[in-house]
């Protein structure tokens, strides 16, 4: 069983003065979701053996936020700017290239391509009661446990399990 944690950034601040998308940093909402999300992980003994991130300014403060809760290294994270504006291939492409050694993993980036992943791996029909009353299903702060029960060459094709959908509005 390999188990799969989709994360998108928390809130971000367009308001910040950013120069560019890239630099937009976390809300203040954001840090608390973020810090808020980090603790119920770490309450249901979410914990990545990997975890690889966009390094978006927005979703890295989300994984040093959940880092820090989880007690994972920041050094151990692997910064992926294929992440940053990826296509969902390119997500999936980063899944089937992981070791088999490798049980569980994290991948912290953005929409669309995080919420188009979670909805090949798991399917319309799986998440369409997970869909919130605005009609969104994936938003920001939002992390997804999913489990697999094949090789990670195959998992394009597999049929993944979602287990839980953590939202921090509704901790």
């Amino acid at each position: 069983m390999k188990t799969i944690y989709l994360a998108r950034h928390a809130k971000s601040s367009w308001n910040s003065g950013a120069v560019n998308d890239f630099e937009r940093p976390l809300s203040n909402r954001g840090e608390a979701d973020a810090a808020r999300i980090g603790e119920e992980l770490y309450r249901l003994n979410w914990k990545p053996e990997k975890i690889i991130a966009s390094p978006a300014i927005r979703a890295k403060q989300t994984c040093v936020s959940l880092c820090d809760q989880l007690d994972f290294p920041i050094i151990n994270v692997q910064w992926n700017t294929d992440i940053y504006a990826a296509y969902m291939v390119t997500l999936l492409h980063i899944l089937t290239s992981l070791p088999e050694t490798t049980n569980s993993i994290m991948l912290i980036g953005h929409n669309p391509a995080i919420e188009e992943l979670l909805i090949h791996l798991c399917g319309d029909e799986t998440l369409q009661n997970q869909t919130q009353n605005n009609g969104k299903l994936f938003t920001t702060g939002n992390v997804a446990k999913i489990s697999v029960t094949v090789p990670w060459q195959q998992v394009v094709m597999s049929e993944a399990k979602l287990e839980r959908l953590l939202r921090p509005k509704e901790l």
